[in-house]
């Protein structure tokens, strides 16, 4: 990483790359470092004449390439590129409640299309799927009798075909 003051900046054109226009800018230093710059904005603003700027030089068959260095937050670090911070941390049930009801009314077309539905019945299939989806279970109280009566059941039902006692259920095997 270097640091100088900036002589010039002279645009020298533009190119496409990846479905994006680039526009290139010729920028020349007071250390005596100079090369081509690539930016998305035509009015680019990290290269400007009498500022002192942070930068990255490199060479290649082409010429010398300079970039700009970030600096991530004064903490120290650098990084090149990039900015988008997402941001997990913010709750927004209003927009999740859109989300759940788009998804809602599309499963409901979906399950709907080849029974002949009107509008009115989608968007009641889709009010319950909204419903379901965004409802919080009722806790069950927990004691011995719910806690243990499946578990009960089963035994009695192993137990049952252990012995030959099994109901006859018509299955056929």
């Amino acid at each position: 990483m270097k640091t100088a003051k900036v002589v010039s900046v002279s645009p020298k054109g533009d190119f496409a790359y990846n479905g994006k226009t680039f526009y290139k800018f010729f920028v020349t230093l007071d250390n005596g470092d100079s090369g081509e710059y690539n930016s998305v904005k035509a009015d680019q603003d990290k290269f400007t004449a009498g500022a002192e700027v942070e930068y990255e030089i490199t060479s290649n068959q082409y010429g010398n390439k300079i970039k700009p260095v970030y600096n991530a937050g004064g903490a120290g670090g650098s990084y090149s590129g990039g900015g988008f911070k997402p941001n997990y941390q913010k709750k927004d049930d209003g927009r999740q409640e859109l989300i759940v009801k788009q998804t809602a009314l599309k499963a409901a077309v979906d399950f709907l299309k080849d029974k002949g539905a009107k509008s009115t019945d989608v968007l009641k299939v889709a009010d319950s799927f909204v419903e379901w989806v965004l409802s919080t279970p009722a806790k069950e109280e927990t004691n011995y009798n719910t806690h243990f009566s499946s578990r009960e059941e089963k035994i009695e039902t192993a137990q049952a075909i252990v012995n030959g006692t099994a109901a006859d259920d018509d299955l056929p095997f």
